[in-house]
């Protein structure tokens, strides 16, 4: 500690541990006045009461929160309202590096992810979710392949890994299915009441010989294979999405020929092993779903 003389205010480095509890004497060697030096004074303790202790913090219901991760802001809000309205907690972030962040901080019970997020892909998130043991619990949505960029290495793989998986366009209406699929009570708000019915004219009596009888309905599908069939074909879907990002000159080109069956076939070889490993057999002797969603993307992008 530094003492000063008090009569000639020349200053002493003094070793604290040199001075007892009645302090010590000192001859200033300026003006040779002699003054004691004593100890410093603890510092009052704080008493608990004077300090007001921190707000709490809202509890969140992790069993009902949802985590938005989009890097279109408007599109991502339009989600995060509608589920708020829906009853369920939501956060919405815009990049990656966020939302893995808040996922492993917060354990939500779904996350809606978009492949494109900035700083960390969506794929490498949901990558990352699957393999850790203390998330993978966690649903993850993952967001159409179709409007994206290419992210990474490996993420026709990583795809798969996803609990769902929806277009944009769809959003964000498709939620609110998926999430009651998850098992989460959600709760819509009701829907408007149709507008009162009018009055029509009535109709004139046709003669007996000109009714006809309608058209006999076609049967429903008995084998049990339906949620099957929907499972192939988004499968396929994320599996064409992911090839012609990867592949869009080649795409295009073979769309200005005629012939995108033939020029993708060698490209849709590794998304076919994936198609066997996770589709029933009985399933894909039915049609080749792969080329059936390459053919649809190409004739919705302008191939006759």
């Amino acid at each position: 500690m530094v003492a000063a003389c008090p009569k000639c205010a020349a200053k002493y480095r003094v070793d604290q541990e040199q001075i007892g509890a009645d302090g010590v004497r000192l001859r200033c060697a300026k003006c040779q006045a002699v003054f004691r030096v004593m100890p410093p004074r603890p510092a009052a303790p704080t008493s608990p009461a004077s300090v007001a202790p921190p707000p709490a913090a809202a509890p969140v219901d992790r069993s009902r929160l949802v985590i938005v991760a989009d890097s279109d802001a408007e599109s991502g809000k339009r989600c995060a309202d509608a589920l708020s309205s829906w009853g369920l907690e939501t956060v919405l972030v815009h990049d990656g590096v966020e939302a893995m962040l808040s996922i492993q901080r917060m354990l939500p019970r779904v996350v809606l992810l978009d492949p494109a997020l900035p700083k960390m892909g969506g794929l490498q998130i949901c990558e990352m979710i699957k393999r850790n043991e203390s998330l993978r619990d966690i649903r993850v949505i993952l967001i159409g392949l179709a409007q994206t960029q290419p992210t990474q290495p490996g993420s026709l793989d990583a795809s798969f890994q996803a609990d769902q998986y929806t277009e944009r366009s769809d959003l964000p209406d498709a939620l609110l299915q998926i999430l009651q699929q998850f098992g989460l009570a959600v709760s819509a708000p009701p829907a408007p009441d149709p507008p009162a019915p009018q009055a029509a004219a009535p109709s004139p009596q046709l003669p007996p010989q000109s009714v006809q009888a309608p058209p006999p309905s076609a049967p429903a599908a008995s084998d049990g294979l339906a949620a099957e069939r929907e499972k192939a074909e988004r499968l396929a879907r994320i599996i064409v999405s992911d090839i012609v990002l990867y592949n869009q000159e080649k795409f295009s080109a073979a769309i200005s020929a005629g012939n995108v069956a033939e020029a993708m076939d060698a490209d849709l070889e590794e998304g076919r092993a994936l198609f066997r490993q996770r589709v029933r057999p009985e399933l894909r002797d039915e049609q080749d779903y792969l080329v059936a969603e390459l053919l649809r993307v190409a004739q919705e992008k302008g191939m006759q």
